[in-house]
Order: structure tokens, then C-alpha cells, then sequence
């Protein structure tokens, strides 16, 4: 066993986004935390390259959207070209819901990403980070959890003790294994080329292609569906642009990884004398969903509880919804505020919500990977009908992010992200309605009345005629109940039905009965 320096509250196992996300979300709510990581730096190559709204969100609310915002820039939508290389389909991203809101898509830089969120962890004194360190072994008793570490350059091994570990070691992660978790298999498997470049010179858009502005405008992503072999172009932040090309039946990845290939390729683009390639590697997508996402004391967050295809460039962004969904439930758990059975919650959430997008993503990925002629020819008609009935309601990538359907929600009123609303604070500012959350519950209510609860939860008070109220009316609600990582547990039309919702709350988090008879009154801005 590890001496007393070696016990946490929390080992993170991985400094990738998701573990590095996770490691700020604990250092924020006091967790004495030990990031391992396996690499002695940071990743320095380009994988993910998207990120929505939401997630932006989660980086506010560790305090790091600032840097973030100065290091991406917005994505616009994405155009699908057909086999005859013409629109087939758009997606549009819709515009940010109010002068403080955030862009709906995020274009970054992965290495550029990753070194902010690290350096976000010195803000935390009760975070350590040990790099060039390997699990090798896992056991669990009734306390907690024993992890043996090994240093990949040598050194002695060691043990540390934890009350709780989270495994954000990727897809072959070594946790799952240990644990001995199955993947469930969706059914999906394309093999993909992506060539990550910094570009110096102009594009030169190829002869016979239809190109919308936007593309050229470096606003929107292309895929091109053509069956002789389909393709994408991601304009990235700054000189970075990313290419990737499926792998034909048949093709090996020799065949088309040489340089001379590449370049053949990207000469169709680019003055191919004008780019430097950062990367290039062949991709197996996949879609994989763990069949326990809990072990005990041990979670699966991000890529090692799921794989998702990136048609709709939402991998990442499962994984931090993972990190910023846990951390609030081990925190209550931690404070004595809910049971542990709150806890079984976070895979009977989650799940639900990755496997809709995982099936929305290989639904995508289906229609674009087609390589025989006449098929692609149909799906190209399909589409293209489709395209001119929605003409006046163009489709945005964040409608296939659905509600959760289950876990700590009231499943007849809750279970939607709230909007990103804006509130005037007591000066007259205009601030977002998130930092007011600040971690904890939070009662939205157009009156001045709630009942109470062990919870420190923030209650504020709207006006019907601004946004939170305008929001509340077109639910018909006079309340609403909003969880710590913004989702909407709730709404009540009476201070009685907030009372039950609240009730349903205390219940879901294993709290004891409490006495509604009393009330407070509520803070108003």
C-alpha cells in the first residue's frame, strides 16, 4: 500500500483532453487529484479537430474559454459534394444565441488545445501530474482503489491509492483491459487516410467541382462522396488544413501513405511544392460502446468507454461530457449529499445519449462511404430531394446531439441543455446565465418562492419579460431545476410541482426524505 503522500481522492489515468479536462474539473471541486500519464510529453500532432457549443461551455467553466476562444476559430457548417461533384447536402451552423453566447462549431489546433488545458492545472495546487508512468496493476477493495506504477524509462515502481479512479487512457485503453470490459461492436469499420498539412500558398480548387463560396471562403468543411474514392477537406486554425481519404476494397495502407501519392493527391488542391505534411496515418473507424462503464471505484471516460465515427466530429466531445457529467456526482457522493448509488447514473445516462450519435454518425458514414456507382447515384437524388424540401429550414450540426433520456432528469420535463441565456446582474451587465451556476443546482423561478433543500443551490429570480423568463414561458413553467453541468433536470408550473420535482431530485440522488413545508425566500436579480 502507498504511504499517507500517496492517497487521493482521484487518480486520472491519461493527460489526452479528456483527462486533462477531467483533472481540471477535480481541481476545481477540491478533489485531491494525481493526473498518470505514459507520455513524457504532450501529443504533438493534430487528431481532433472540432468542437461544438457545449463544450465550449465546459471550458468556461473551468475558466479557460478565453484562451480557448483566441486559439480556434468558427467553423460555418459542412457541404457534401456528390458523385458528380456537385451539393448533394449542408449543414449550417446556427448563429451564436446572443452577443456573449459561443459559436456553435470550433475549429482548433489539437496540440495548441491540449497545451492550454495542461497549463489550466497549475491553477490547482491539489492536482499532481506524473508523466512517463504506466499502469501495471489494479486492485480494487472496500476503501478504494490500489494502482501499481511503473516508470516507461526506468525507475522504481510505486503504488498509490485512490477513493475513485477515472480511465481516460483512449480506445486501447489499459484500465478496460485490467477490468476485463467488453466492447460492444455497432457494426461499423472504414479504413481512412488523414493527412494533417500546413498550407503556405492559395487553394486552387479542382476542374469539375462545384465548390460553394463558403468552402472557398475556408468557412465550411467539404466531403466529397465521390465513389472512385471518398474524401474531406477541414480548414483548420491558421495554415493547418486536413485531408483524409478513404481507403478503397482491396488497398493496403502502402499503397497510398508514400509521399509521392499524397502529393499527387493534394496537387489537385494546393501547389503541392507549398505545403508541409505534419502527419499522415490510416485511421480504422470505429463504433465501439463498453458494456460497463463502472468497475466498483473505476469509471471509463472518453474513448475508453466508446469510439465513435467522426462524420459529425463529436469523439472528443462525448469524452469531455463524460469528465464534466461524473465530476459532479462524485463531488456530491464526496460531500455526503447523495449516495453512491448516484453514481450507477453516469452509464445509464451517458450511454443512452452516445449510442443516439454513434448511430447518427454511422448512419453518416454509411451514406458517404458508398463505393458502388449506382448506389451513390441514388443516394445523391435522395439527398438532394431532401435538401429542397428543408430549403427554408436549413439543418444545423448540433440538431443530431440529442436530449439524455434517462439518469438524473425528470424524464417528462427535463433532460434538455439549457440554452445559452443571458441575464443582467445588478449593475445592468449583461452576463451569461452559466456563471451563475458555478458548480452547483440551480432554480430558475418568476417567483418568489421555493421550497428548501440540503443542496446549496442557487435561486434566482426572472423577470417574464427577459430571455430566462421568455424561455420558462414557452415551457409553460414557473421553475426549472438546472444541474451543475447544464442540463435541465426539471420545470414546475406551481411552487407544489416544484416541490415534487424536487423531491424526484433528492430521490434520484439517494438523499432521505426531506420536509417541503417550509419555504424561503429566493435571491432576485
Amino acid at each position: 500500500m502507498g504511504s499517507a503522500s500517496d492517497k487521493y481522492d482521484i487518480v486520472i489515468v491519461g493527460l489526452g483532453p479528456v483527462g486533462a479536462v477531467a483533472a481540471n474539473l477535480a481541481g476545481a471541486a477540491g478533489f485531491r487529484t494525481l493526473v498518470v500519464e505514459r507520455s513524457n510529453q504532450p501529443y504533438l500532432l493534430p487528431r481532433a479537430i472540432v468542437f461544438d457549443a457545449e463544450i465550449m461551455r465546459i471550458f468556461d467553466a473551468i475558466g479557460l474559454a478565453e484562451p480557448i476562444t483566441a486559439a480556434t476559430r468558427p467553423l460555418g457548417g459542412s457541404i457534401y459534394l456528390g458523385a458528380d461533384h456537385r451539393p448533394i447536402r449542408t449543414f449550417r451552423a446556427r448563429p451564436p444565441a446572443h452577443d456573449k453566447a459561443w459559436f456553435p462549431s470550433n475549429l482548433f489546433f489539437q496540440p495548441q488545445l491540449e497545451a492550454i488545458i495542461r497549463d489550466g492545472l497549475a491553477r490547482h495546487p491539489n492536482v499532481t501530474v506524473l508523466l512517463a508512468q504506466e499502469v501495471t496493476d489494479l486492485r480494487q477493495a472496500d476503501g478504494g482503489v490500489t494502482l501499481g506504477l511503473n516508470g516507461v524509462d526506468g525507475g522504481a515502481p510505486r503504488t498509490v491509492d485512490a477513493t475513485f479512479v477515472l480511465a481516460c487512457d483512449g480506445a486501447s485503453s489499459t484500465v478496460r483491459k485490467a477490468l476485463g470490459v467488453a466492447l460492444d461492436d455497432i457494426g461499423f469499420e472504414e479504413r481512412w487516410l488523414v493527412v494533417d498539412t500546413f498550407v503556405e500558398g492559395e487553394m486552387r480548387w479542382p476542374q469539375g467541382y462545384e465548390i460553394p463560396q463558403e468552402v472557398r471562403d475556408n468557412r465550411y468543411s467539404l466531403m466529397v462522396c465521390d465513389p472512385a474514392r471518398p474524401s474531406t477537406l477541414i480548414p483548420g486554425v491558421g495554415r493547418h488544413r486536413r485531408w483524409e481519404y478513404m481507403l478503397m476494397p482491396g488497398e493496403h495502407p502502402g499503397d497510398i501513405v508514400p509521399e509521392a501519392w499524397l502529393r499527387d493527391q493534394l496537387a489537385l488542391w494546393v501547389d503541392p511544392d507549398q505545403v508541409e505534411i505534419v502527419r499522415s496515418a490510416v485511421y480504422r473507424f470505429r463504433a465501439l460502446v463498453a458494456q460497463r462503464w463502472r468497475t466498483g471505484r473505476v469509471f471509463l471516460v472518453g474513448d475508453a468507454a466508446h469510439q465513435t465515427p467522426p462524420f459529425y466530429g463529436q469523439g472528443m466531445c462525448h469524452g469531455l461530457r463524460d469528465a464534466a457529467q461524473l465530476i459532479w456526482r462524485l463531488r456530491l457522493v464526496r460531500d455526503g449529499l447523495a449516495a453512491d448509488s448516484l453514481l450507477d447514473s453516469y452509464q445509464i445516462e451517458r450511454e443512452p445519449h452516445v449510442r443516439e450519435i454513434i448511430t447518427a454518425s454511422v448512419a453518416a458514414g454509411a451514406a458517404v462511404c458508398k463505393t458502388d456507382p449506382a448506389q451513390a447515384a441514388a443516394r445523391d437524388a435522395e439527398f438532394r430531394a431532401i435538401e429542397h424540401e428543408r430549403a427554408q429550414r436549413p439543418v444545423a450540426m448540433s440538431d443530431i446531439v440529442p436530449p439524455l433520456r434517462a439518469g438524473v432528469i425528470d424524464p417528462a420535463t427535463g433532460g434538455d441543455r439549457l440554452p445559452e441565456l443571458a441575464i443582467h446582474d445588478p449593475d445592468g451587465d449583461t452576463v451569461r446565465l452559466d456563471a451563475m451556476i458555478d458548480g452547483r443546482f440551480l432554480v430558475l423561478g418568476l417567483e418568489e418562492t421555493t421550497p428548501i433543500s440540503p443542496l446549496d443551490m442557487r435561486v434566482i429570480v426572472v423577470k417574464p419579460s427577459d430571455a430566462v423568463g421568455a424561455w420558462l414561458g414557452a415551457r409553460g413553467a414557473t421553475f426549472a431545476i438546472i444541474r451543475p453541468d447544464r442540463y435541465v433536470h426539471s420545470v414546475a408550473a406551481d411552487a407544489q410541482e416544484l416541490s415534487e420535482r424536487l423531491a424526484l431530485l433528492h430521490a434520484q440522488l439517494g438523499l432521505a426524505a426531506i420536509d417541503f413545508s417550509r419555504s424561503s425566500e429566493m435571491s432576485s436579480l
